[in-house]
């Protein structure tokens, strides 16, 4: 193989036989380092050349300042009757400063003959390998395996493995050609004076018809593109599209619950503090207090009037006292009390509500009531001719005594505040409780959401969203384009037919004139010309069924005793290919498991390998880098059994026939190795190494069957 690329920190040599080649290697160990060296080795476009990231960096920390050495991959194969070595290497020094710099690239194809060595130039292996053929015997990876991902892969399969592409010159000919001849018979033509006015006719409907159908097939060209591109839209968001149905309901359930929960959360009142106060809640069983409360204002007013009764009497303020105390020896109510409101009820209806006689109207009882609340009206008019400074300077406690009135007409509704209370109370806790079971269920729903962006194949839920979107409006512009071209179509055959007819009838009135042999020749190229587009598409569809039959052989063999339905080569309109499953009902498998859809497509690049092989009489290699990341242990057992029947050399890259020993380190499955045929390689990092320190890591080689 080579030395100082990579990890191949020396010479390293993978002896090859025809049949399976394996070679097994951890994470690491020089698996994709192989590989790569090979594609670097195949490069026939001029680019790659040397590059230090090639280089093995252990090799480039040992060497000293202003020392060299190379970087070497060389392949040494056998091709009709020739051995050959395709080396391609570089010089690379390491400066004082540290620095790597590259020299003397070469690129060289060596051939023995005897006992004769001629070099030529590298690229010359193209006519060993042509890179036509390389595309088809390279892979990386599982998803790598599928050749017709790219726009162009079916238009060179056709070109590399059928006489299609023979065709191309014939019909640029056979333009020419019917160009020519139909100009001919026109001017063979002109002389003809009797027919003059029919032929003119007739030129006028070839002309507007040729032109018409070229302007239908152009719009043909568009709508199979439009349905192909539609239809590949499509099926780039089919395995998507449950998954978007999910996250759709998904996402309208999860609105559903926050608006509800944000409904349920508003209708939850809280704001007891403000309660307490501005709504009273603190006097919830005030009865007690508000007895209480009324005596000990009851005795502070009575003391307050008795002080002021004192005072008034002290200060010789008889008109006062005169106005404020009856002929008694007990100290009279403050002229507020009853309210006023209160006191002009007891008037009005004719009962003192305090004592509860009755107070007929202008008895002496009721005018005493009269007289009183007259005083409460006067008591709160200011009198200006006062002399006498009044005892209190604040009216306290005639406030405390109103809040009294206040608190007592109001006992009764403060009465029922334990129970609304407790309503209130009962109610924010029931809501509360369905909030907990609506947030138990958006988080499952939530928990579900996650479960299927998790498992989208790394698409976002944007991108899902706009899936479920796209497909109804896809759907209906690819149908649009469908429907389009089958009334395309049918106007193709109308005007063809027109077409046609009208050749023919000039064709016709050539009859017995000069023009008579162009129009036979211009009618046979016409029909030659035909011959040839047929011969080409049933030559193209002759190698697709090919390749579909040997597929379907390979299929039968990877997977014996499972599922496998039936391979088919699609030709799509816009001229790209596919390679598919079909059910026996000849309905698409669109999602088929990994296991399977690797099979299938390994079993077309294996039929391919087998057309190019009987195409240019020369064994082509298969080249897979972890091909089987995807199989169960029993699938690759099979699988490899089957590659290892193959009359053809395949060299396989995989971390499969390991397994982990009783220390955790992995070593080969010895017994899994002794099942396949073929020749088995061990590669492995040398140790001991730092596993954090490139520069230590050297992939060594071993042979083990």
């Amino acid at each position: 193989m080579g030395c100082g690329f990579e990890g191949y920190y020396k010479s390293n040599v993978f002896e090859l036989v025809n049949g399976l080649n394996l070679i097994i290697g951890s994470n690491g160990d020089g698996k994709t380092t192989f590989y790569e060296a090979l594609e670097w080795l195949f490069r026939t476009d001029g680019t790659s050349k040397a590059d230090t990231k090639l280089i093995s960096k252990k090799r480039s920390e040992e060497l000293s300042a202003d020392e060299s050495a190379d970087v070497r991959v060389a392949m040494t194969y056998e091709h009709k009757g020739y051995v050959k070595t395709l080396e391609k290497s570089f010089h690379f020094t390491k400066s004082y400063d540290g620095e790597i710099t590259t020299s003397n690239f070469s690129f060289d194809l060596i051939e023995e003959n005897g006992g004769e060595r001629m070099r030529r130039d590298g690229l010359k292996f193209d006519y060993d390998l042509p890179s036509e053929i390389r595309k088809y015997t390279m892979f990386k990876g599982e998803s790598d395996l599928d050749v017709f991902q790219s726009s162009n892969a079916l238009k060179m399969l056709v070109e590399t493995f059928s006489d299609v592409k023979d065709f191309e010159a014939y019909f640029s000919f056979m333009e020419y050609s019917t160009k020519m001849a139909e100009q001919a018979q026109t001017n063979a033509q002109k002389s003809d004076r009797k027919n003059s006015e029919k032929i003119a006719q007739l030129k006028r409907t070839i002309e507007q018809e040729s032109s018409t159908l070229e302007d239908i097939e152009n719009e043909i060209r568009n709508k199979e593109d439009e349905a192909s591109n539609f239809a590949g839209l499509l099926k780039s968001i089919e395995q998507s599209k449950e998954a978007s149905k999910l996250l759709v309901n998904v996402n309208r359930r999860i609105d559903t619950l926050t608006n509800k929960r944000a409904q349920v959360q508003a209708s939850i009142k809280e704001d007891y503090t403000i309660n307490l106060l501005d709504d009273m809640w603190i006097l919830m069983g005030f009865e007690d207090i508000a007895e209480e409360y009324s005596q000990k204002i009851s005795a502070v007013d009575k003391k307050r009037r008795k002080l002021e009764n004192d005072y008034l009497q002290t200060a010789g303020a008889e008109k006062i006292i005169k106005k404020m105390q009856k002929e008694t020896s007990f100290v009279p109510l403050p002229v507020h009390i009853p309210g006023q409101k209160i006191m002009q009820e007891m008037l009005d209806e004719e009962v003192c509500k305090i004592c509860g006689r009755p107070a007929k109207m202008h008895s002496e009882p009721w005018n005493y009531m009269l007289q009183r609340l007259e005083e409460y009206k006067n008591s709160l008019k200011v009198d200006e001719d006062e002399e006498v400074k009044p005892y209190y300077q604040n009216e306290y406690i005639v406030e405390l005594q109103k809040r009294d009135t206040i608190l007592n007409d109001n006992l009764a509704e403060i009465t029922k505040l334990r129970h609304h209370i407790q309503k209130v109370i009962s109610n924010n806790n029931r809501l509360h409780d369905e909030i907990k079971k609506i947030d138990a269920n958006l988080n499952n729903e939530i928990e579900a959401k996650k479960r299927i962006l998790a498992q989208a194949d790394g698409l976002t839920e944007e991108q899902l969203l706009s899936h479920l979107e796209n497909i109804s409006n896809w759907m209906d512009l690819k149908n649009k384009a469908v429907s389009r071209l089958e009334v395309l179509k049918g106007q193709r055959i109308n005007h063809r037919k027109t077409l046609e007819e009208a050749q023919e009838s000039l064709g016709k009135l050539a009859e017995g004139t000069s023009a008579a042999l162009y129009a036979k020749i211009a009618a046979l190229i016409r029909h030659i010309s035909a011959a040839f587009k047929s011969a080409k598409e049933t030559n193209k569809k002759r190698l697709l069924h090919s390749i579909e039959d040997e597929a379907n052989v390979f299929l039968e063999s990877l997977n014996t005793n499972d599922f496998k339905g039936t391979i088919r080569i699609l030709e799509k309109a816009n001229g790209q290919g596919e390679a598919v499953l079909m059910n026996s009902d000849n309905t698409r498998i669109f999602n088929p498991n990994t296991a399977l859809r690797t099979t299938y497509l390994m079993s077309v690049l294996f039929a391919i390998g087998k057309l190019a092989t009987q195409r240019s009489e020369t064994e082509f290699p298969l080249i897979f880098d972890a091909p089987t990341s995807s199989f169960t242990d029993a699938k690759e057992t099979e699988f490899f059994n089957v590659i290892s029947n193959l009359d053809k050399q395949v060299v396989i890259v995989t971390k499969s026939f390991l397994k982990e020993s009783y220390d955790g380190n992995l070593v080969l499955d010895q017994n899994k190795v002794n099942e396949v045929s073929g020749r088995v390689f061990r590669i492995e990092k040398k140790k001991p190494f730092d596993d954090k320190d490139l520069a230590t890591i050297q992939t060594v080689i071993t042979k083990v069957k």
